[in-house]
């Protein structure tokens, strides 16, 4: 009797291990630490900081900062050319995401390039944490690139919200407070 219930026992573990054998795990997509993002690779602005925060960061936090902040605005910068949310999901948090993806239609590429030259960051707020960071960047500077070839260059002040998720900080709420046209050039 013991020799029926061994061999039922090992042709169950024989069906469930070739069962599981057929399985196929098809995750083709690479972890986020391995992928390589051109956009922020390609861009390098100028960027100055100042903390103005109760709570000082580290230098490591703000060198990881001031590449992470170049990496955001590679990716809005693209989004304003290309209106697809979907290759800057990693740059922005889940709730600035779904309302890119919300608004987004698809359509036409535009027609007007914009690349950010400098940023200068004053950080007001720095959590305890690390994991929060409210910022003014006060002198932002944008050159504009327009189909007939003319190019106009911006100043701005605009106000961010940043949050460390992940490997990386992530924009979470932006505001243009101002922003003014320099000149205009063909």
């Amino acid at each position: 009797m013991t020799r029926w219930i061994f061999l039922g026992f090992l042709f169950i573990v024989g069906f469930l291990l070739i069962t599981m054998a057929r399985i196929k795990n098809t995750n083709d997509q690479v972890p986020y630490f391995l992928r390589y993002d051109s956009l922020a690779i390609n861009s390098d602005p100028a960027v100055d900081l100042k903390v103005k925060s109760n709570y000082i960061p580290t230098e490591q936090q703000l060198e990881k900062l001031q590449n992470d902040y170049a990496a955001i605005w590679a990716h809005l910068n693209y989004l304003y050319q290309h209106p697809n949310p979907e290759p800057s999901k990693e740059r922005f948090t889940e709730h600035f995401y779904l309302n890119l993806a919300n608004n987004y239609k698809e359509g036409q590429l535009g027609a007007i390039e914009r690349k950010d030259l400098s940023h200068s960051l004053i950080i007001k707020t720095w959590s305890r944490d690390g994991l929060s960071c409210n910022l003014v960047d006060s002198l932002a500077k944008f050159s504009y690139r327009f189909p007939d070839g003319s190019i106009e260059t911006s100043s701005a002040t605009i106000a961010v919200s940043l949050l460390f998720q992940g490997d990386n900080w992530r924009l979470d709420a932006i505001r243009f407070i101002d922003e003014t046209i320099k000149n205009n050039s063909l």
